[in-house]
């Protein structure tokens, strides 16, 4: 049976969403709680080397504008804003934007204009160069998402997405709960619904892997729930637990995945994305 990998990116966006919105018990800012916490692990980013922030950058000049689509507190605003002329950020989170407001004024950077709303419904002017990097996937409609990318990119739209693990434990609980090994919006996901909506995109990965590690297999148990979003449903988590224990291994006092973060870099031309 062929897959309609935009209803798989609707269904697993839409969990992922649901997810997000209960995460701070409905708050408004969901995270509120969470943006120092997420802007520590940015700028550890922004010290070690990136092959694909790098590429992203050198497709610049110093003419060039970026638009950069869930900002977050600046983890390729600020970069981009280094070679840039001018960069828009895109951001729906007050926390975040606060952080983002605060670290530009620390690297000295006044070429960006922050604007406050999801991709959906703010309204942005033309750039060269249109990024998102990982702020996709509590957007349900893909298709539109990418086609409001390319209304507003005049050469190159990027996006920035998670590789899942080939032989990881979330593939196997997924396929476990849902019948197929895909845990969350993903760049498999994407990239299949991309091709399907006749965008032929280029595609680089971030050459290592970092795997995740724990202190306990209990905690690892959650990590994976939290992870697959069950909620309150423990329906699979001896399936889940027997996958860990086969799975992780144990050294130094800690239990390191097969799973991980790695990220691609997709990228193409909107003029030239084969599309009728």
């Amino acid at each position: 049976m062929q897959t309609d990998w935009f209803e798989l990116w609707r269904e697993l966006a839409t969990a992922f969403l649901r997810a997000e919105q209960t995460k701070d018990g409905r708050a408004p800012d969901t995270w509120q709680g969470r943006a120092r916490q997420f802007d520590a692990a940015v700028k550890r980013k922004l010290n070690r080397p990136d092959p694909l922030r790098d590429f992203v950058v050198s497709q610049l000049g110093s003419h060039s504008t970026a638009l950069d689509i869930g900002a977050g507190t600046g983890g390729w605003t600020i970069p981009l804003a280094k070679m840039a002329r001018r960069v828009t950020a895109v951001e729906p989170s007050p926390a975040m934007i606060s952080m983002l407001t605060s670290n530009l004024a620390a690297a000295g950077l006044n070429n960006v204009d922050v604007i406050r709303g999801s991709w959906e419904e703010v309204k942005a002017d033309p750039h060269d160069v249109v990024i998102c990097a990982h702020a996709m996937y509590t957007s349900p409609d893909l298709l539109a998402f990418v086609r409001k990318m390319e209304q507003a990119a005049r050469d190159i739209c990027f996006l920035l997405i998670r590789v899942p693990a080939h032989d990881g434990v979330l593939g196997e609980a997924a396929r476990l709960i849902h019948g197929h090994r895909h845990d969350s919006p993903n760049f498999v996901v994407a990239y299949n619904a991309l091709l399907d909506a006749g965008i032929y995109a280029s595609a680089m990965m971030e050459p290592h892997l970092k795997p995740w590690t724990n202190d306990s297999l209990e905690a690892a148990l959650e990590r994976a729930r939290d992870h697959l979003r069950l909620g309150e449903d423990h329906t699979y988590d001896a399936g889940i637990r027997a996958s860990l224990e086969q799975k992780l291994t144990l050294k130094d006092g800690l239990y390191h995945w097969p799973d991980g973060m790695r990220s691609a870099l997709v990228w193409w031309q909107p003029g030239h994305s084969g599309r009728p």
